[in-house]
C-alpha cells in the first residue's frame, strides 16, 4: 500500500516502546483518545499488519511521523504501530489536527458524549448499534 493511501492517525510519541515483531524497531502504543477517535472516524478496526502512518503534532510547522504496521502485543494486551526501518522523522505539518466528532466504527453515526475522560468507561457504547467505543482497538480474534 502506498504511503499516501495509508490511514494517518494520531499517536502519542511519548509512549514509544520496542516493536512486537522486531524489538530493535520503535513502536508507538495506540491507546490514546486521539488514536481511537481517528480509527473510529475512519471506520477502521485494527488488524495485524495493517499499514498505518502515526503522527504526533510537534509544533505549528512540523509533525513527528512514522510509517509502519499495526501489531498486537499479546503480553501487554495493546496495539502498536511498529515503525519501518526509517523510524520516526520530522515532516512538514499536515494540517490534520486532533478534534471533532467521534463516529461509531461500525454504523458511522456520531456518538455523543465521547471524551478523553470517559473513553475507557466500561459499557460505553454507540446508542444506535451498541458497538463499544473501543471496538477500533479490540484485541484480534484468537482461535480457540
Amino acid at each position: 500500500m502506498e504511503s499516501s493511501t495509508r490511514l494517518r492517525i494520531y499517536a502519542d510519541f511519548n509512549g514509544l516502546v520496542a516493536g512486537v515483531v522486531d524489538p530493535m524497531r520503535a513502536a508507538v502504543v495506540l491507546d490514546t483518545f486521539g488514536s481511537i477517535r481517528d480509527l473510529s472516524n475512519a471506520g477502521t478496526v485494527l488488524s495485524v499488519g495493517l499499514p498505518l502512518v502515526a503522527y504526533d503534532e510537534s509544533d505549528d510547522t512540523e509533525d513527528l511521523e512514522g510509517h509502519g504496521t499495526a501489531q498486537y502485543d499479546h503480553k501487554r494486551q495493546w496495539w502498536v504501530v511498529e515503525f519501518d526501518g526509517q523510524g520516526v522523522r520530522y515532516v512538514p505539518g499536515a494540517g490534520q489536527k486532533s478534534g471533532g466528532a467521534f463516529h461509531c466504527v461500525r454504523c458511522r453515526l456520531v456518538i455523543d458524549g465521547v471524551a478523553y475522560d470517559n473513553i475507557g468507561k466500561p459499557g460505553f457504547r454507540c446508542t444506535s448499534c451498541g458497538t463499544s467505543v473501543l471496538a477500533a482497538i479490540a484485541p484480534p480474534n484468537v482461535a480457540t
